[in-house]
């Protein structure tokens, strides 16, 4: 597996706890398809993690764009800390990218994903924006508060400017005065409520393996078919 050399160029915080960091591109070049993913390396060991100093992330841009973006959560993770102490300048290595090309599939799409999971799909919504394609995509994006929805304000305007495009964010959080959306967790209403017809779409689950596992039961208790479910996993 190959590995490229590429300097951090901005970081800032976008959400609580949630910072986008964004690189150059390698000199050598750089594609991917729209929601692939690549395995980040520090240039330096982080002997305090178990998991070592090697993590794959969802590049959260279009891959037309200049420069390559991600979008991190702070955790007690040892090597989150070290990548979120990374000054402008700084170098690390990725691999070349990975995942499907979800865009090849030419089926109406169902997002569902929570937290930081939404960065994929942000790539794919980038992707369509900029080259203004209509794909038929209807996104579920759930978070436990307001505060933790990282690019709800694109996501509302590609919400209004891409009519194929329908956004659905829900949070946990029923004491959240200032919130006018959906409330509560991912069930068979709310996927009924905005999706009619369940039999000629894929379902594409972005989330960690307790969420996934969870949607996926859900879905097929509705009377969707195992093999229109995909889970986007790194390998």
């Amino acid at each position: 597996m190959k590995d490229f050399k590429i300097k951090l160029l901005e970081k800032k915080l976008i959400c609580e706890n949630t910072y986008q960091l964004i690189f150059d591109k390698p000199e050598t070049g750089y594609d991917f398809f729209p929601g692939q993913y690549a395995y980040f390396k520090l240039m330096f060991n982080t002997d305090e993690d178990i998991k070592g100093n090697v993590r794959p992330f969802s590049f959260a841009g279009s891959p037309t764009n200049n420069e390559l973006v991600i979008a991190v959560r702070k955790n007690e993770s040892v090597f989150i800390e070290n990548l979120l102490r990374l000054e402008a300048g700084s170098e690390i290595f990725i691999s070349e990218p990975m995942g499907n090309n979800i865009l090849d599939d030419e089926k109406e799409k169902v997002f569902i994903t929570g937290g930081i999971g939404i960065t994929p799909v942000r790539s794919i919504l980038d992707y369509l924006s900029i080259n203004n394609l209509n794909e038929k995509i209807t996104l579920f994006y759930f978070n436990r508060k307001y505060s933790q929805t990282a690019f709800l304000d694109e996501f509302k305007k590609w919400d209004v400017e891409m009519d194929g495009f329908n956004f659905i964010p829900v949070i946990e959080d029923e004491m959240d005065v200032n919130w006018k959306g959906e409330i509560g967790m991912f069930n068979e209403d709310i996927l009924k409520k905005y999706v009619k017809e369940i039999e000629d779409k894929k379902f594409y689950l972005f989330g960690s393996d307790q969420m996934d596992d969870c949607v996926k039961q859900i879905l097929i208790d509705s009377g969707v078919k195992d093999e229109n479910i995909i889970t986007e996993k790194p390998t």
